[in-house]
């Protein structure tokens, strides 16, 4: 069977409402705490969170309110993958709704079946059964395989948008864009690997991953987003307010300790 080719209906910056992800208030707070007495307490001091004991300890900050924006911003920082990984989600979601074509039928059976397998042997790998999963969690096997389902669908979707996005691009591939998709320590231990899937025959499925891999970075910089629905806020360039939240803690002076 010829291979599927998918279009869009638009190639244009998908428009999205990213929301931030949250981090409590308490884990902030507490991890103000843990900063604070590692830097700023002598043996058997306790810090306190009110503005007297900041300004008293803590020469590059005044209150507790701007501590509270150091420790978001670090913490923020070093969960980006979280923050990176939520934001795909719903830009390639929006991506995928511009997909023209129908799903082939057997396709879509290949991809849940294959979902339910990978399910199932996480399960035995946990010796764990569908039931005893279930319970823990608090739902019904019905609910959970149709869970399983849907994201199987959903991702099926999103991929076949991302392959519409770079045939639409006309893309070649350069020895970077297998060397981004391939794990390894070293360009040397990449080029290697390369070597190995060319030798298994497995190139031609690595060349595509990759090319959607690269239809992927530019969709999700340019995508256009604003964190909350509110008609009054502008949508800004995702691949630019991703470097400014990222490295937020410059607006901090360069001698500050960071975490």
């Amino acid at each position: 069977m010829a291979k599927m080719r998918y279009t869009l209906s638009s190639y244009d910056p998908v428009y999205a409402i990213a929301p931030e992800v949250k981090i409590p208030e308490s884990e902030v707070q507490a991890q103000a705490i843990r900063w604070l007495k590692l830097k700023y307490c002598k043996d058997g001091e306790e810090p306190k969170l009110n503005d007297v004991w900041i300004k008293n300890h803590v020469k590059e900050l005044k209150s507790v309110d701007e501590l509270m924006i150091f420790i978001r911003y670090n913490m923020y920082k070093d969960n980006r993958e979280v923050q990176e990984l939520a934001d795909q989600n719903v830009i390639c979601a929006e991506l995928a709704k511009r997909l023209n074509e129908e799903l082939p039928k057997d396709l879509v059976e290949e991809c849940v079946y294959a979902a339910r397998l990978r399910l199932d042997e996480m399960l035995r790998r946990n010796v764990m059964t569908p039931a005893t999963f279930c319970k823990e969690r608090g739902i019904t096997e019905e609910q959970l395989y149709a869970d399983v389902d849907q994201r199987a669908i959903q991702g099926l979707l999103e991929d076949s948008a991302l392959a519409a996005y770079a045939d639409y691009r006309g893309y070649t591939l350069e020895a970077e864009d297998f060397y981004a998709v391939i794990p390894g320590n070293s360009i040397e231990e990449k080029a290697y690997k390369r070597r190995q899937i060319e030798a298994d025959g497995r190139l031609a499925g690595m060349e595509e991953y990759a090319l959607k891999t690269k239809a992927l970075k530019e969709v999700m910089e340019n995508a256009m987003i604003k964190r909350v629905d509110d008609p009054s806020i502008e949508y800004v360039r995702y691949g630019d307010v991703s470097k400014d939240v990222l490295n937020a803690n410059k607006q901090f002076p360069d001698s500050f300790v960071s975490m």
